[in-house]
């Protein structure tokens, strides 16, 4: 394992992702954050994680952690990642990064700031079919494009 520790907030179907992501590249997971304690719990154990975070605040108490993976729900992205760097954290965040453009424009912000890391994912765009779809747009060969 690298000297690194993360902790993932959010105990659904992209949280495990992340977790074993994580695993994959040899970074210490510390644990979990759920949405519920018993939730947390059940699903740090599923996992054979160490015991789960009794709340978000707790997470970001936790020295150990340097990286916070965010896969909660949608609208609780900002105030998590706005804590997360408030904290002295690096943030990685499941898309979208807020709800709103200023919103995202003050993560930046602070993030710039701090010299933390402040990233979201998006993986897909890496993919052959959106390189070709992208080429195809950018040479004109599906017309002009309205929505996407």
């Amino acid at each position: 394992m690298t000297e690194s520790g993360a902790a993932v907030v959010g105990t659904g179907l992209i949280g495990v992702v992340h977790v074993e992501a994580l695993r994959r590249l040899g970074v210490q997971v510390h644990g979990v954050v759920g949405s519920s304690p018993a939730r947390a719990a059940e699903r740090a154990a599923a996992l054979g994680l160490p015991p789960a975070y009794e709340s978000f605040e707790a997470m970001l108490a936790d020295r150990r952690v340097d990286v916070v993976h965010i896969t909660s729900p949608n609208h609780l992205h900002y105030p998590q990642a706005k804590a997360a760097l408030a904290a002295g954290k690096h943030v990685i965040c499941e898309k979208p990064l807020t709800m709103t453009s200023s919103e995202s424009a003050e993560l930046g912000r602070l993030a710039q700031a701090s010299g933390l890391v402040n990233a979201v994912n998006f993986n897909l765009r890496f993919y052959p079919i959106c390189r070709h779809l992208h080429q195809l747009v950018r040479e004109g060969g599906i017309g002009e494009v309205r929505l996407v």
